[in-house]
């Protein structure tokens, strides 16, 4: 396979305004607030349909994870120091879970080592990383293209691999398009010592692999290919 170049987009496109960024995350705290008082209303009632519990129930792990987003944009440079274990197999499947809301086209999810393993972050920054490159993947592969996750340890790291029948990162890169959620996710996840690689498979598809750093037993990161 070929390596294709991480490009980072335009200046314009990099362009961030800070101030209106953060205006919009304070704007929204409120409604997101409602949203949640309201789910959690409406499922005390016992009454309810499992159907509609069901729903109600994603509808109120969606608004936590919009939530989630305001306070890591507000916090700002601040978000990074709170880094902590993380989950990284149950992070990949909420991520799934929550992208899988919005497609019709099941996303192929392979864990074939299911033990617990831990990466030092800020697991809301991970998971807008992890979620950037799997909302990209679906866009690109359209209603009815195939978007496969797969997750393994390579040495001292967690390798996430992603990969679509679109052009993905690699189209929109390559293409001179806008390169500014390649740059975030690249940011995200420098700061807890991970990288993205994109490659061009040989059947044409688009694979973008996460690499990130595993806990070791005495808390330290590993690293690795």
């Amino acid at each position: 396979m070929d390596r294709e170049p991480a490009a980072l987009g335009s200046q314009q496109d990099g362009r961030q305004r800070p101030g209106t960024v953060r205006q919009a995350a304070h704007d929204l705290r409120q409604p997101v607030a409602a949203v949640l008082a309201v789910a959690s209303a409406a499922l005390a009632d016992p009454q309810l349909p499992d159907r509609v519990r069901r729903c109600l129930e994603q509808i109120e792990a969606q608004a936590q994870w919009i939530s989630k987003i305001v306070q890591d944009m507000l916090a700002g440079p601040a978000a990074v120091l709170g880094a902590e274990p993380v989950d990284i197999g149950r992070l990949v499947r909420d991520a799934v879970d929550s992208e899988q809301l919005t497609r019709t086209q099941p996303i192929g999810l392979d864990q074939p080592d299911q033990a617990p393993r831990y990466v030092m972050a800020a697991e809301t920054r991970l998971r807008r990383a992890l979620a950037n490159v799997l909302a990209n993947a679906t866009h690109a592969a359209g209603p009815h293209g195939r978007v496969q996750l797969t997750e393994r340890v390579n040495g001292g790291a967690e390798v996430i691999e992603i990969s679509d029948d679109g052009p993905g990162f690699g189209a929109a890169t390559a293409g001179g398009g806008t390169g500014i959620g390649l740059r975030i996710t690249q940011e995200m996840l420098a700061e807890c010592g991970g990288r993205l690689e994109v490659d061009r498979l040989a059947s044409g598809q688009t694979l973008v692999r996460l690499l990130l750093p595993i806990m070791t037993a005495g808390g330290q990161a590993g690293g690795g290919r």
